[in-house]
């Protein structure tokens, strides 16, 4: 069986002209739709998704420079392309017609030699435009796997190359100032801390994409699984001074896994250092929302984040400040897994709209122990 040149929607309410052209595409390796329904081609056009339309002028009820608007209309038909059909020879009409956004027009009477060079010559166009338009979407969808790569390698190569030589060094040197081994063993502990927090990001992504991410609530300890965590990362940044404010509501209980709850609220707020320029605050506070449920709120005084930008943060690796001269360490999925995490339970995690800084804002709804 011969493989078809492409689909082709034939709009005339001329019956013998649609029988005829019929013939002549068909015995030309075309597919062919035919339609003498002005009112009903779009819907026809829509179902059969044809790669070209050969479409008339002069029909009742709708022409065909009405039918091509209805087309354009339409999010499945908008982008196909229109070889129109008319008795009307005036150059005018042709302008007329191409400038209505037909891609060729085409007199009648009409050599079928003429319309099948034309319809040729219109279908290499948008193959044409396609593969220059398809090769630019793969070249950039390398580049951006590419700078994930490199990112990706280079978040995970820095913690593990303090950790080796932090430890080469306590194996080599064999230290005898306990200061100087403390120091490198912390380093090492530290780096290793920030190495197992890159995987267990991956890990919940992964999840993610699964969908086995673990929706069993159980009873948080606010002190272990928050207050500790955030004391920890105050100490991480210590040298940028930064002064931390903290209300936690005393009435506040959280229902939800404990370690993908430390996992995304310590997202939030590393993010508030990260960003906050040096002797600055931080403000955090931790509430109620009900029974099991919680509202956690963030606010920093850095640079912010443009409106335009607000929902793009989210999109997993995505970076406002990227490349290889990049300011701030991370993959660009912190924001990402709080709001998988939140989402998960029925919550959001949004950007509030404020004049200075940035305030992000994690919801959770209530819910019971032990309830999937």
């Amino acid at each position: 069986m011969t493989e078809s040149l492409g689909k082709l929607l034939i709009i005339d309410d001329e019956s013998s002209l649609l029988f005829g052209l019929q013939m002549i595409l068909r015995k030309a390796g075309y597919e062919v739709v035919a339609c003498n329904d002005s009112q009903k081609c779009v819907d026809v056009a829509a179902l059969e998704r044809p790669d070209l339309v050969i479409c008339d002028v002069m029909m009742p009820v709708l022409n065909g420079y009405q039918v091509q608007e209805k087309f354009k209309g339409n999010p499945a038909t908008a982008n196909t392309p229109f070889i129109f059909l008319s008795a009307r020879t005036r150059q005018t009409d042709k302008l007329t017609g191409l400038d209505a956004g037909a891609d060729d027009y085409v007199t009648k009477p009409f050599d079928p030699r003429e319309l099948l060079a034309r319809i040729k010559n219109v279908l290499g166009r948008y193959e044409k435009g396609h593969q220059a338009g398809k090769t630019e979407i793969d070249d950039k969808i390398e580049e951006i796997r590419t700078q994930i790569i490199r990112n990706i390698s280079h978040e995970l190569r820095t913690p593990l190359t303090q950790i080796l030589l932090s430890l080469e060094m306590v194996l080599r040197d064999k230290y005898s100032d306990p200061d100087e081994l403390g120091w490198l063993v912390e380093t090492a502990f530290s780096q290793s801390t920030r190495l197992n927090t890159l995987i267990d990001d991956m890990i919940y992504l992964s999840s993610h994409e699964s969908g086995q991410i673990n929706v069993l609530r159980q009873e948080v300890d606010v002190i272990h699984s928050f207050m500790e965590p955030v004391k920890k990362l105050r100490d991480y940044y210590a040298d940028k001074q930064i002064k931390i404010q903290i209300y936690v509501d005393p009435g506040v209980s959280i229902h939800v896994p404990r370690r993908e709850f430390r996992q995304a609220t310590m997202h939030i707020i590393d993010n508030a250092f990260k960003f906050s320029p040096p002797m600055t605050s931080i403000r955090i506070n931790l509430e109620r929302n009900g029974t099991g449920g919680f509202m956690l709120t963030v606010s920093d005084y850095g640079s912010g984040i443009p409106q335009e930008l607000r929902e793009a943060v989210f999109e997993r690796f995505y970076q406002i400040d990227s490349g290889d001269t990049r300011d701030y360490n991370g993959l660009g999925i912190g924001l990402t897994i709080a709001r998988f995490f939140a989402r998960s339970f029925g919550g959001d995690v949004e950007i509030l709209d404020i004049p200075t800084g940035c305030t992000v804002r994690m919801t959770i709804p209530p819910g019971p122990i032990n309830s999937i």
